[in-house]
Formats: structure tokens, sequence, C-alpha cells
């Protein structure tokens, strides 16, 4: 069913994807700079890439980073597929990027015949990562992700973890810790934010795994608790949580969160040489590093170069982690 859906996804993405450069978007051939640079994102509005891009895009405008405002183009069929497929039929096309996540590598991977993947596209810039924190109910009787694994082991496939798609960081990081943890229980996929803490809010779900900013207005109405940070640093906005470090909670083999650009297929080295530019001015502003803060975000700037190299590295980790899970279909 999920192939299905998937090819559809490439089909209709193929209809209205232009190949080709426009002269009328090429830009200004000193500068690098294209004209109308459009911004695509792999989920629908209100979702978790959605609302950090728009977000970033916004703090280019208003601090002057960018002269016009970057539209985004929501392409949100096959978990990622579809917009990867619209990304790669714009081959020669400098206006056109996309902010992209671990999905990106991942669900290829899990689709067999596969035709896109990150490695035909064009790195430009890596801009953040994201530690993961547990959250639950504060009437629940977990203190720690540990509480939680042990309630799980008594009780298999009775307790819930809601998130992403099934090809999202969350929801293979909570299978490679039921294999590593022997512990077993389902998930509840939803594509936005504000459905999964709604699940979570009213007992559909047990658990959630997630950014640190995703639970700070819950947390601080009370409605929610942060109890275990899935990473070896604390979070500043959680300092009460232990680190799985702490708890002897092994974490060889998680993925990380990280986001960052591509662009289209054989895009001019002066267009990304220009997009360096304008990303790394974005980092550098005040109103990035208030936003980070906020929203629980590291800064992790890598230039094309960089991120080339470390995306390669993450196919390799990513690649392995669903070959322990028997989910990797494309080889």
């Amino acid at each position: 069913m999920r192939k299905k859906a998937v090819t559809a996804a490439i089909a209709a993405v193929a209809l209205f994807a232009p190949v080709g450069c426009d002269a009328a978007d090429a830009g200004d051939a000193t500068s690098g700079e294209p004209r109308r640079v459009e911004v695509v994102c792999h989920t629908k509005p209100g979702g978790g890439s959605d609302v950090y891009v728009r977000g970033i895009l916004k703090i280019m405008y208003d601090e002057k980073v960018i002269s016009a405002n970057w539209p985004v183009r929501n392409v949100a069929a096959g978990d990622g597929i579809g917009a990867m497929s619209f990304l790669a039929a714009q081959q020669g096309r400098n206006n056109e990027i996309a902010q992209m996540t671990p999905t990106w590598i991942v669900t290829p991977m899990t689709v067999k015949g596969s035709a896109v993947s990150v490695d035909k596209l064009t790195p430009i810039a890596g801009l953040s990562t994201e530690p993961t924190v547990v959250a639950v109910r504060p009437d629940e009787p977990y203190d720690t992700f540990s509480d939680f694994v042990d309630a799980a082991k008594d009780k298999p496939n009775e307790l819930t973890q809601t998130g992403g798609s099934t090809t999202a960081s969350d929801s293979l990081m909570g299978l490679a810790l039921q294999k590593s943890t022997g512990a077993k229980w389902k998930y509840l996929s939803f594509e936005d934010t504000g459905s999964r803490l709604t699940a979570l809010l009213r007992g559909d779900a047990d658990v959630m795994f997630g950014s640190p900013g995703d639970f700070s207005e819950q947390v601080a109405a009370g409605k929610l608790k942060v109890i275990t940070v899935l990473d070896k640093q604390k979070v500043s906005m959680y300092p009460d949580a232990p680190t799985a470090d702490e708890l002897g909670i092994s974490l060889d083999g998680l993925p990380l969160q990280f986001r960052g650009i591509l662009g289209a297929p054989d895009m001019s080295k002066e267009t990304v040489a220009y997009y360096e530019r304008t990303f790394k001015r974005m980092l550098e502003t005040d109103e990035w590093k208030k936003y980070a803060q906020e929203n629980g975000l590291v800064t992790d700037y890598r230039d094309s170069k960089d991120f080339g190299a470390y995306l390669t590295d993450q196919r390799k980790v990513l690649g392995g982690l669903l070959e322990d899970l028997g989910l990797r279909k494309d080889r």
C-alpha cells in the first residue's frame, strides 16, 4: 500500500516539475544570487519542517539577510519522496532549494527500486541539530524513560509512542530503543506536531519523543513533563530531566535529528556559494540565536563540502540502522 502511494507521489510530482534553468531565474551571474527563490518542504503546513523553514525564512527577511520573501512549496507526498522527486526534476534551476531532515535519507532506503536519493541533489549547507527529549503526561507514573521502558516490558505492545512518519528520526529512535532494551510498544503517526501533542494530552498515546521546543508551552502550563533527554548533554530548558547517559541508556546507533539545505541537481558553484553565505549570515543573527534558544536548537553550520561529506556519513549510519531493524529495501 505504501509503495503504491510513493509511486503515485513521484508520478504526480513529475507532471508539474519543470526541467532546465530559465534565464529569468538565473539571477546575478557575478554574485550568484538567483531570482524568485523557492524553498521546498516535505511536510504539510504546520508540520515540523514547515514550521522550521518558515521560521528561518522570516528571520532572514526581517534581518535583511534576503531582500525578498522566499515562498515555501509544500510537497508532502510519500514521506519525503515527493519533495525529493520535485527537486530532482529541477535540474540546473538555481532558484530551487529545499530544507531537509534525515527522513530524506531514510525513506528512499525503505522503498525497493527508489529512483531518488540525496546524493543526486546538491548539498548546500548544514544548519542545526536538535536533541531529542521524552515527554509524558504529569499523571503518568514515569519519572524517567527507564520507568517507561520497564512498564513496556511488563505490558508488551500495550503502551503507545506518538510521533512523525514511520521513517522520521523519532520513529527510528523508538524502534532502535525497543531492540536494545527488549521492550515493545506501539507507534501512532501524525504529520504535524500539534496532532501528536493532542494525542498525548488526551491519552491516545503514553509517550512522545520530540525537540525541546515541541513541549515548552505544555510543560509551562503543567500539562506535560519532560522525563529524559536522549542525549549525552543536558538541555537548559529542562534542567531536571536526566540524560540517557545518566540512566545508563546506550545511544550507540541512534539517529540524530539534523536540518540542512539541498539544491536542485547541477546548481552553479556561484549560486551554491551565495546560499552558503546567506544561510551562514542568518545563523549569526541575534534573532536566530533567540529562536534557537527558545526551541532547543543547536547551531551546527556546515558549508557545502562539509555537509556533503556529513550526508555521506549519515547514509552509512542510517542505512546500517535500517538493516539492523530489517527495514532496508533499496538493495
